[in-house]
This record gives C-alpha cells, structure tokens and sequence, in this order.
C-alpha cells in the first residue's frame, strides 16, 4: 500500500498486504504485450502507482527495442520492487519453434526471474505442462501457470473449459510447484456470458483456494472490467489477486480494493486476506 500522503486519513480502509507480497497481487499488461513501453513512461508509472503493482507483464516486444533500452526499463521496475514477468503466449511460441529453452536463458540474463507458463492457443497435455512447469522452476524461476483458452468460438475451442476439468488442471499445476494459477478471463467471460458463471467463478475458488488464483480482467476493456474486479474484490477480499490489469487503471485497482468504488463502496470486507 503507498505510503500515506496525509490526504483523507480520516478514512478507515480495509487491510492491504504490502510487498513482498504473496496475495493481494496485482499484474499489469504491459501494452498488449508490446513489452515494457518507454523510459519516461515506465518512469511516471512506477512513481505513481509502484507500491500497488507486484508484477509486470513483458512480451516479444522487447525483440524489436535496443537492448540496453530493455535492460535499463527491467532494471526501473525491478528497482520499484515491480518484477517483470514473462507472458505465457511468448513461452508457448518458443515451445511450438523447440526454443523455450534458449528464451529463458535469455530472459533469465536479462533479469526476468517470472514466468508464466500456459497452454491458452498451443495445445499442451497436462504431462507437458507439469514437465515445463518444473523445468521452469529447476531453473530458478517464479512459475505461473495459466489455465483455460483464448479464442473460444472463434476458430479455437467452441465452449469454456468444463468447471471440473479447470479444477484438476488447476490443481494439478499447484502440486507441480506454480506459485499462482492464472485463470484465463476468456473462460470467465464465457461462463458469464452462458450464465451462471459467478457462481460457478465460487466453485473453482473454493476447490482449489481463491489465494493459489490470479483472476485476470481484460485489459484495456474498463466497462468490462468493472463488473468482474468488483465480485473478485467483494467475494474474495481486497487481496484477491488480479492479473491483466491496463497500467493506468493500476490506481483505480487500488481503490476500488479498498472500498472506493462504485461495485465496491460498503462491500469490501475489513479482513486480511483472501
């Protein structure tokens, strides 16, 4: 939680766990994946809302920027306690090339110690997955695993992972050694949008732990956003991790975690944690 500025410390506002944190994470998308964007940028975003982001998701932008420009953005955040963080459509590239390995020996020189691991376009079995995923961490590594599709209808998958099948993948990836399970919001869409999805969102989280999930909102989609991050937030507590947030929405996260929101406003529980 940022340091007080003296400004409103009339209000009472729940418990936020502060960094290093291991919930009540927040990931921000860097970009559509276009990396981390530039100098001044990275440089406004970390005095602004630093103490609120945990990570920062980096992508095969990075290929088309000088080196040095990269190596000094990664150093930024990561002097900010911002940990970039590798996303798992990168990984899943370099697996179908037979280069995942290379990758991360590079991103692990570029000081990327985060990585998602994810079968959300490429096909994987779960054999492979759990393969990677200690691999991954044998190399020393912060594992996320994703589970769940993207492009569901629309020339990928035609329904939603099954509730019962997102559960063992879930687990099955927890027991392998990932930190978190990032739970792919366009699954989530999907159960909301066949209905029913809110509580089937409930029966997941208590299978597997709301605290082992990162619940993504799609970036860049504010009015999508909002009704999800609100049930994350009055559901789950304000340290309920979130994944996928837009960088200048990092703020609003933040508030709408403590209350100050309009799906959150005399909802959010006092608790601490999740």
């Amino acid at each position: 939680m940022p340091e007080s500025s003296g400004l409103f410390n009339f209000f009472k506002t729940p418990y936020r766990t502060t960094k290093p944190r291991t919930s009540g994470l927040t990931m921000v998308e860097g970009d559509f994946m276009l990396a981390v964007a530039g100098m001044n940028y990275v440089k406004d975003l970390v005095e602004w809302a630093g103490p609120c982001i945990d990570y920062y998701k980096v992508g095969p932008g990075m290929m088309f920027q000088p080196r040095d420009l990269v190596t000094r953005k990664l150093a930024l955040l990561k002097e900010h306690d911002v940990q970039p963080y590798l996303g798992g459509c990168t990984t899943e590239e370099a697996i179908r090339l037979a280069s995942y390995e290379q990758l991360w020996k590079e991103v692990k020189a570029l000081g990327i110690n985060t990585i998602e691991i994810s079968d959300t376009v490429q096909p994987l079995s779960m054999p492979q997955k759990v393969k990677l995923i200690g691999m991954a961490k044998r190399k020393g590594f912060t594992v996320l695993a994703e589970v769940g599709k993207k492009l569901i209808g629309a020339g990928g998958p035609k329904a939603h992972t099954p509730i019962s099948e997102v559960i063992r993948q879930m687990k099955e990836c927890l027991n392998a050694g990932a930190f978190k399970i990032v739970y792919e919001h366009t699954e989530v869409e999907e159960l909301h949008d066949k209905g029913g999805g809110l509580g089937r969102l409930l029966e997941v989280a208590g299978a597997v732990g709301a605290d082992n999930i990162m619940f993504e909102v799609p970036v860049n989609h504010w009015k999508i956003v909002s009704p999800f991050l609100g049930f994350y937030i009055e559901h789950f507590g304000p340290n309920v991790n979130i994944g996928d947030v837009d960088p200048k929405h990092a703020m609003q996260v933040h508030c709408y975690r403590l209350g100050f929101g309009t799906r959150t406003a005399g909802k959010v529980a006092p608790g601490i944690g999740v």
